[in-house]
């Protein structure tokens, strides 16, 4: 009788698993991407997907590009975060954040960082989160 082979759940074959998996769910394919309109900062442009808004009560998730006419440090020229609001409290929290080398996301993922921090933040009326928030958080 042949002998099953064990999977392998070491740290490293699991990373990978979970970065494929954020690849997955976290590359729409055809974004419509709405531009926020706030006042450019240090040439960068800042984008939402109202179709990628994920209601759950009084939280909402969304992704949102912001996109850099420069390279930046590491590397990239764009990166698509997933906030998570919640909207009771006017408060946000970045979930999960990718790195593109080229403006629009449209490339390869370059680097990945997922984590559901505790740290909520509050923003000011003219900040691109209260837009996003109007936005969003209507039911």
């Amino acid at each position: 009788m042949k002998k099953l082979k064990k999977p392998d759940f070491s740290r490293k074959n699991m990373r990978n698993c979970l970065s494929m998996l954020l690849l997955l769910i976290a590359n729409p394919v055809y974004a419509k991407w709405i531009k926020l309109d706030i006042p450019a900062e240090n040439n960068q442009s800042h984008f939402f997907d109202p179709d990628s808004i994920h209601k759950n009560g009084v939280m909402r998730k969304i992704w949102v590009l912001s996109s850099y006419e420069e390279i930046q440090k590491g590397g990239f020229r764009a990166v698509k975060t997933q906030y998570e609001f919640d909207c009771e409290h006017h408060q946000a929290r970045s979930i999960t954040l990718l790195l593109y080398p080229d403006r629009d996301a449209t490339g390869d993922v370059i680097g990945a960082h997922r984590t559901e921090s505790s740290k909520w933040f509050g923003f000011s009326a003219n900040s691109m989160f209260r837009q996003i928030e109007e936005t969003i958080c209507i039911d």
